[in-house]
């Protein structure tokens, strides 16, 4: 039997530990790709840190990885936006290859990006292939929170909360989010863009449309979190957010359906100070029905980013055994461990 064989698109955090948890599935990689210039050229081995050379040579551009040797899947793990990952994505679905991105808007961009995601699902179609978004919110904010709602008779409201640290973060991610900012300058800087998108209104979705929820009114909103203490940020200049000052966002997302169910999401990312660190960052889930089901998963950072691998590695053969076209994950199977070579637990 035959290796699973991947393209790695990003070797950055995700990327790299992708691709070491792929290696030890015996999933074989044949090509790389960075815009890192510091990191073209070299052993893929080398620059994700395991202890053996892959004979994978990092190129610099996608077209050059693509054309390097065909493959089942690509590991896309560079963009968030759909509009920004969406040449990637086309460019592979043209080579024939199988999709599956950490993009948070690809997990359910239905809504918020109906076109492009109907030209890639076509796309995806003529050619045979499976486009997926998956990730941490795969399991801990979709298919687990759907799951919960089978213990209930009835529902009134399911809340997802997902609160993270970004205390570690580098400077992107602070001004993202506005760490070190005054009140004033975020409140500015809302009303010029207005409120970003929260990955929970994706998920927020994609439970809808697992249980056959259709949206009836949508909200969104966005605060600031405030330093009542000198808080550290390594993203921040002189890495010190000072008393007073936003030390990241909260992103609130409301859908209220026709079937009279609320579905709320509660997104925090902010720099944590020492108290909050002792309590972790989390994802809990509230339902409220008959019966009250609360469910709450904690973890460190670093557990927190092997799990997101996890969960993307462990959906390769789901996405390779899909249909085609462009797939969400409340439509995949049941995500679970894979004790075997990935390629066993291929169909056919």
């Amino acid at each position: 039997m035959r290796k699973i064989t991947a393209i790695v698109l990003g070797t950055g955090t995700m990327g790299s530990l992708a691709t070491s948890y792929m290696i030890d599935k015996g999933v074989e990689i044949v090509a790389a790709q960075d815009t890192n210039p510091h990191l073209v050229g070299k052993d893929l081995g080398e620059v994700v840190g395991i202890s053996k050379v892959l004979n994978v040579r990092i190129r610099g551009n996608i077209e050059e990885a693509l054309n390097e040797r065909t493959a089942d899947i690509a590991i896309v793990s560079t963009l968030t936006k759909m509009e920004d990952i969406y040449p990637t994505l086309k460019k592979c679905i043209e080579k024939g290859i199988n999709v599956i991105t950490t993009s948070e808007e690809a997990l359910y961009p239905w809504i918020i990006s109906q076109e492009l995601t109907t030209k890639l699902d076509r796309l995806a179609k003529e050619h045979h292939v499976t486009v997926t978004g998956s990730g941490g919110q795969d399991n801990f904010r979709v298919n687990i929170v759907s799951l919960l709602t089978g213990a209930c008779h009835s529902i009134t409201s399911v809340a997802v909360i997902h609160v993270s640290d970004l205390s570690k973060s580098g400077p992107t991610a602070a001004r993202n989010y506005h760490l070190g900012d005054t009140v004033q300058q975020f409140s500015e800087a809302m009303k010029g863009r207005g409120v970003p998108l929260s990955s929970l209104r994706m998920c927020l979705e994609a439970i809808g449309a697992d249980l056959g929820l259709t949206t009836k009114h949508l909200e969104q909103k966005a605060e600031p979190t405030l330093a009542d203490m000198d808080v550290e940020a390594r993203g921040v200049e002189g890495g010190i957010i000072r008393k007073g000052y936003v030390t990241g966002m909260k992103k609130l997302t409301r859908i209220d359906t026709d079937q009279g169910v609320t579905l709320s999401g509660d997104q925090t990312l902010k720099a944590f100070s020492d108290n909050e660190k002792k309590e972790g960052p989390y994802n809990e889930c509230i339902i409220k029905g008959i019966p009250d089901i609360t469910m709450r998963l904690k973890w460190s950072g670093s557990e927190a980013k092997a799990s997101q691998v996890a969960q993307l590695v462990n959906r390769i053969p789901d996405v390779i055994n899909s249909e085609p076209g462009y797939i969400t994950v409340e439509k995949l199977p049941k995500l679970k461990f894979r004790a075997l070579p990935l390629q066993f637990y291929l169909k056919g």
